[in-house]
């Protein structure tokens, strides 16, 4: 009997880290690529023509979030399975992730060998969330709780990068909006958080067990670009 291949698109706006996944998925003959785009503008046309089995996509992508492509297709009752992969390591945004029909949730920190577990899981028809956060939303699962409650998705989206540590210009090249327009959401965000200044947002995900640990820091390439290096 000849071996079910699961059909699988890619949508990564990191170069290196696309480049990686590639490299170390295409050898698995359980697997067929069948697309690989940088952008929702590039990867929404592709999904459509190529109805993939299995979907990995980046949460936060150049043209906008990801988590809009997943619940979009969770709307649309489409049978792709959404596989995200994100830097944002809180509860807040995986519970959101998952709400929206999303079925599994990896952290570009994480080994590759929790990439391949995470695949195995979701196109078995399962779930797969990072142990240690599935616990916190066990323990403390989000309800009316969400320090972020009161922000747009875009400012939530905004937030999350900022705390990064990604500047204005940064994040109006990243989102395709004028620095005016990021200082703007910035400014809203401050206000209605009641902080005054960037340190003070950090602070704020700190308290709130937002985008903790790693992620609080400037990006570092992820596991997943250092073995594409490897593999190179």
């Amino acid at each position: 009997m000849s071996p079910i291949i699961t059909r699988l698109l890619i949508i990564e706006d990191q170069l290196i880290v696309r480049d990686a996944l590639v490299s170390m998925l295409r050898s698995r003959p359980e697997l067929q690529i069948v697309g690989v785009a940088s952008s929702i503008r590039v990867g929404g046309p592709l999904l459509e023509r190529t109805a993939p089995h299995l979907l990995l996509l980046d949460l936060s992508l150049e043209d906008g979030s990801g988590l809009e492509l997943a619940r979009t297709l969770h709307r649309a009752r489409s049978k792709t399975r959404v596989l995200v992969m994100t830097a944002f390591g809180d509860r807040f945004a995986a519970a959101e992730a998952l709400r929206f029909g999303v079925a599994g949730y990896f952290m570009k920190e994480q080994p590759t060998s929790d990439l391949l577990a995470a695949i195995e899981a979701v196109i078995h028809g399962g779930t797969y969330v990072p142990p240690a956060l599935a616990a916190r939303l066990t323990a403390e699962p989000p309800a009316d709780d969400d320090p972020l409650a009161t922000l747009s998705r875009r400012e939530r989206e905004i937030f999350r990068l900022a705390v990064l540590g990604s500047n204005s210009r940064e994040l109006a090249t990243r989102l395709f909006i004028s620095v005016k327009t990021v200082d703007s959401h910035l400014l809203n965000i401050a206000r209605k958080l009641g902080v005054r200044t960037t340190a003070g947002l950090v602070r704020f995900a700190a308290e709130h067990g937002i985008a903790t640990g790693p992620a609080l820091e400037a990006p570092k390439a992820s596991n997943l670009a250092y073995e594409g290096r490897e593999r190179g």
